[in-house]
């Protein structure tokens, strides 16, 4: 009895030993199966199971290594310091020549391409890091998923144009989409709150943004002009929100450096979610990066409206500086 556990442990210390063969012509060398079978006299069936069993046993380890990489301790710092669900901190690439808004599009466009569920209501924002996440993702089969605008569009027409995005997106997820066919700020009050408020576009929009489960927008530096267009915003009015000590804003709302948001003339005229709309979005994706919008950044991390934070590791170090 005693014989015969010994030889079927030692059989199957040779089976592993086999396997780990195997797996290693397999994926080191480039073998096929069947030409794993023929110098093993074995079936390829059997080299298959061999294979399969290899990773239920950990002697194959498969791992996946994207084009980016993430600074993990970064990530820790700014959860912890932000109290945010989530931190993803892109390192920059050594190699090429890159352009931040559009890797950052890149890493939001390969997450949301493995994490899309169905029967999902998803709003979208403004600028030119949400176009590259929409030019970046890769066409794809969804089941009930509904695309939602977050403010009106630009007076221009190109792929940081929210109408452009939501267009977009729709096609390669094969979505539908509720578009918010506005100005994203009108000449005064009246007029926003007839369009919000009062038209039954208002209320289709309204109910929509209701039902949604992410929201994913960027963040403007007052320091290089709002997200807002020239066209939409004056000149004197622009002045009017450095005096009130703007330093960013998300969907043209305006905030200050200690994450609060400045009631203005334009925010009366703004065709967009409100903010208390906004925070009852349960997942609040941004996605903002570059030196320039750290101050920005920081600020609506004080606002505690964020809950996953998408940018670079120089504007991270910088964050966690203060």
């Amino acid at each position: 009895m005693h014989s015969t556990k010994k030889q079927n442990l030692k059989n199957e210390e040779f089976k592993k030993f086999q396997m780990a063969q195997i797996a290693f012509l397999y994926y080191d060398k480039g073998m096929t199966q069947q030409e794993i079978a023929n110098k093993f006299n074995l079936s390829k069936m059997k080299v298959s199971r061999f294979l399969e069993q290899a990773k239920e046993l950990e002697i194959v380890q498969i791992s996946v290594n994207p084009f980016f990489q993430l600074n993990e301790k970064l990530q820790n710092q700014i959860q912890r310091k932000y109290d945010i669900e989530k931190a993803i901190i892109v390192k920059h690439p050594k190699s090429k020549a890159y352009n931040i808004s559009t890797l950052l599009g890149q890493v939001w466009a390969f997450y949301m391409g493995i994490s899309l569920p169905d029967n999902y209501v998803l709003g979208l924002g403004v600028g030119n890091t949400i176009g590259q996440v929409v030019k970046n993702l890769a066409p794809m089969q969804t089941k009930n998923l509904h695309i939602v605008q977050l403010m009106g569009g630009l007076a221009d027409v190109n792929e940081r144009n929210p109408f452009t995005i939501v267009q977009e997106i729709c096609r390669k997820l094969k979505a539908k989409g509720t578009h918010l066919t506005s100005f994203a700020a009108v000449e005064n009050k009246e007029l926003r709150n007839s369009i919000i408020y009062k038209s039954s576009m208002g209320q289709q929009i309204r109910g929509m943004w209701e039902k949604c489960k992410q929201a994913l927008f960027g963040i403007g530096a007052i320091e290089k002009g709002t997200l807002l267009s020239p066209k939409l915003i004056s000149s004197e009015e622009l002045q009017k929100l450095k005096q009130l000590g703007t330093v960013g804003d998300i969907l043209g709302h305006c905030f200050n450096q200690d994450g609060n948001f400045i009631h203005t003339n334009l925010e009366e005229r703004l065709v967009s979610i409100p903010v208390n709309m906004l925070k009852n979005i349960q997942d609040r994706v941004v996605i903002a990066g570059g030196e320039y919008k750290v101050q920005a950044i920081r600020g609506l991390l004080r606002s505690g409206l964020i809950t996953t934070l998408v940018t670079d590791e120089t504007a991270a170090k910088k964050i966690m500086e203060s």
